[in-house]
């Protein structure tokens, strides 16, 4: 599908590289031709409007323009009312052989072009006002028209030899659309791609972890099926087997639709201004009797002030619950769990340290992967599924907050987490809302 993907895209971004191309030269083209055109067209109509005829101090007759543009090569033609060509004014040479063609075009009042000979010319044509009495006395019949043309032979071959550059580089820019078209469905693919294989690791991890306890819970019942007879008391082992794997199925079924609801936004975290410090001490008193019975020292550093956070309750519970939890899981007996909570400048920054057994470094960059256990883990085994630190750092991650683990291993493991502090005016509002939630 990725293969698939990657063809299709190219092809679009080739295509659409590959007409900004076209429309970039044909735009030149087009720009090119207009301007050179145009201005040939206005020194023509500008030459044929405003021809007369003056007297030199000599007195002599001459037809004058009067134009401060650079002269080009223009031919001036007259013709009477019988479509006969009175004459003629050049500076190099005749061109009899327009005449024929001209002769045809004594009504097209708007510029034009004629290709004649492997030569191209552009001519005006206007009707004889009776500005040039010395042109009517060579002929015996009132004029009719008068026509003014240059050749434009120089710049039709630069223009032609404009397209074929511009098609050139075209021809050259179709073969890098292609190129920057694949270099550009490949770059735009990297977080698909990044994805497909989390999906597809995500996937083969989940159907490895959930084969393991429907196994057990097969097993064990396969086992109860043995000996129908006997009573619940009897059976009291495998029962308890298949209570704690069906407990810890769904917690890792809860944790998966967690964690998928957060991929796609669908899970809604219900934010409000919230004592931090409230909460850790509460959950500190819930748990002193777990940590009594595993024989374990909880000690508790929380800052003597309200450390207000904006923040959904039950999710920081959940978080303080899977790091507590954790804490207890890798600490030995007699072992000390140190929970803290305090403020550093704009942050609450909370802690949960404990002496135990500690992560080997290489395994420090992956632990906040989806079901990743690490060797400790796997060695003193049924310590869930590997998702607790995956949830917690959603949870930070949807409170704006970061996350930091540290760990020696025999030493202990350190997790630091810091979340944004409200201000003033945000402490205020909040009581506000509280106490207006209370009176409603």
């Amino acid at each position: 599908m990725i293969k698939r993907t990657l063809v299709q895209m190219t092809i679009w971004n080739s295509f659409i590289v590959f007409l900004l191309f076209v429309m970039l030269g044909g735009s030149l083209y087009g720009l090119a031709r207009y301007k050179i055109y145009s201005d040939i067209d206005r020194l023509l109509v500008f030459d044929i409007d405003h021809m007369r005829q003056v007297s030199l101090s000599t007195g002599e007759q001459v037809i004058s323009i009067d134009s401060n543009e650079p002269e080009r090569f223009t031919v001036v033609y007259y013709w009477d009312s019988n479509d006969d060509l009175v004459g003629r004014v050049y500076y190099k040479e005749p061109l009899i052989s327009v005449s024929s063609v001209l002769r045809e075009k004594q009504n097209s009042m708007g510029p034009e072009t004629i290709h004649l000979d492997k030569k191209i010319y552009r001519f005006v044509s206007r009707p004889y006002q009776g500005q040039l009495p010395d042109v009517e006395k060579l002929s015996k019949l009132p004029l009719k028209t008068v026509q003014i043309m240059t050749e434009i032979t120089a710049e039709a071959y630069y223009l032609n030899r404009l397209l074929w550059s511009i098609g050139f580089g075209i021809s050259v820019g179709a073969l890098l659309s292609v190129i920057a078209g694949y270099a550009l469905a490949r770059r735009a693919l990297v977080p698909i791609q990044k994805a497909w294989d989390k999906q597809q690791q995500f996937v083969a991890d989940a159907s490895h972890e959930l084969r393991s306890p429907l196994s057990v819970v097969r097993g064990q019942a396969q086992l109860l099926l043995r000996h129908p007879d006997r009573t619940i008391e009897e059976e009291i082992v495998p029962i308890s087997v298949i209570l704690k794997e069906t407990k810890r199925l769904s917690n890792m079924v809860d944790g998966l639709l967690l964690l998928a609801r957060g991929d796609s936004n669908e899970e809604v975290i219900s934010c409000k201004p919230v004592r931090l410090d409230g909460i850790i001490k509460e959950l500190a008193n819930s748990i002193e009797p777990i940590m009594a019975y595993k024989q374990l020292r909880l000690q508790l550093h929380v800052e003597d002030a309200e450390l207000l956070i904006h923040g959904d309750e039950d999710r920081l519970v959940q978080m303080l619950m899977i790091l507590l939890d954790n804490a207890m899981k890798f600490t030995q007996e007699h072992g000390q769990i140190d929970l803290g909570c305090v403020r550093q400048g704009k942050s609450v920054l909370v802690t949960v340290k404990d002496n135990g057994a500690g992560i080997p470094e290489r395994e420090l960059p992956f632990v906040f992967n989806r079901f990743y256990k690490g060797d400790s883990a796997r060695q003193r085994g049924g310590h869930g599924a590997g998702l607790g630190l995956s949830i917690v750092r959603w949870i930070v991650d949807q409170h704006q907050g970061s996350v930091h683990i540290s760990s020696e291993v025999g030493q202990g493991t350190t997790v630091a987490i810091r979340f944004p502090v409200l201000n003033a005016y945000e402490m205020r509002k909040g009581i506000e809302a509280k106490v207006q939630g209370v009176n409603e």
